[in-house]
Parts: C-alpha cells; sequence; structure tokens
C-alpha cells in the first residue's frame, strides 16, 4: 500500500489512541482486533494496518465535524 499518513493526521491518531485505557482492543477492519499499543505501532510505522484505522479515525471526525454522527444517533 502506497498511501501514507499526513503528520498532523498522525498526531491527531496518536494523541486519540492516548485517550483509549490501556486493556481497551479495538477491531480494524477485516484485519482483526488491536490494543491500544500495537494501534499506535501500526500509525508510528504507517503500514496497511496504520493507514486503515487512520483513515477510520479521519473520517469519524468527519462525521462528528459535520453533523452526520449525531444525525444517525437521532434516527
Amino acid at each position: 500500500m502506497n498511501v501514507k499518513i499526513s503528520e498532523e493526521l498522525k498526531k491527531i491518531v496518536l494523541w486519540r489512541l492516548e485517550t483509549i485505557p490501556p486493556n481497551y482492543k479495538l477491531s480494524v477492519g477485516n484485519e482483526g482486533t488491536f490494543t491500544k499499543d500495537e494501534l499506535k505501532q501500526h500509525v508510528e510505522k504507517g503500514d496497511e494496518i496504520g493507514v486503515m484505522f487512520a483513515n477510520m479515525q479521519l473520517n469519524f471526525m468527519k462525521a462528528l465535524a459535520s453533523g452526520k454522527f449525531s444525525k444517525a444517533l437521532v434516527e
């Protein structure tokens, strides 16, 4: 995968990961379940899983900013 994570997005995603409890696990598509530390490593490396997770976070933040997330909760 040749897609890269911008440095700004990488900083934001790593910061968001810091807010997750250490024993919490997250699923990334069909790639599996990862701990906070594992996801941080993938984001820092910028590998396929890191890019996928960063894009998931970016889409979530866009949905929050546009109001789509709130609208979906109400429906």
